[in-house]
């Protein structure tokens, strides 16, 4: 993209503003844009189902990830998420028994609640820890290329 210099003439100071770069924020939000799609489609999804936990029904077929964004605030959100019902419960791990575990000790009535927690297992969130990183290095390699 050749530069064009724009000059300001409406002050009445001595001197002059110049922008030798148009479109630099449209640009930059575009290589930000590309740059989570990609990642997020090609290294977070994947690694996300490939850590899901063998579990009946199919949690890991149904984890999908949308994308949200609005150029006037260069705002952009991806959300990963499952749609099996039980990914969340899979993600941080539950307890059956909450009615004994929510209610007071001494309402209990001697009652002790069984260790029935489901353990946590995420695979989620070490997906997205292990590569979101890349987002960044990736936009700064799409916005040198638009720039060109």
């Amino acid at each position: 993209m050749p530069l064009k210099a724009i000059v300001d003439t409406t002050s009445d100071d001595i001197g002059f503003k110049a922008s030798v770069a148009t479109g630099f924020a449209e640009k930059f939000y575009e290589a930000a844009v590309q740059a989570t799609h990609e990642v997020f489609e090609q290294n977070i999804l994947p690694a996300a189902k490939a850590g899901s936990p063998v579990h009946s029904g199919k949690n890991r077929d149904s984890i999908a990830v949308s994308f949200r964004q609005r150029l006037e605030t260069f705002w952009v959100s991806a959300w990963l998420f499952t749609q099996s019902g039980y990914g969340w419960l899979i993600e941080h791990g539950t307890s059956h028994d909450r009615k004994l575990t929510r209610m007071k000790v001494k309402q209990r009535k001697g009652k002790v609640p069984v260790n029935d927690r489901t353990r946590a297992q995420p695979y989620i969130y070490p997906a997205i820890q292990k590569f979101v990183g890349r987002i960044p290095e990736r936009a700064r390699d799409i916005f040198a290329k638009l720039m060109q």
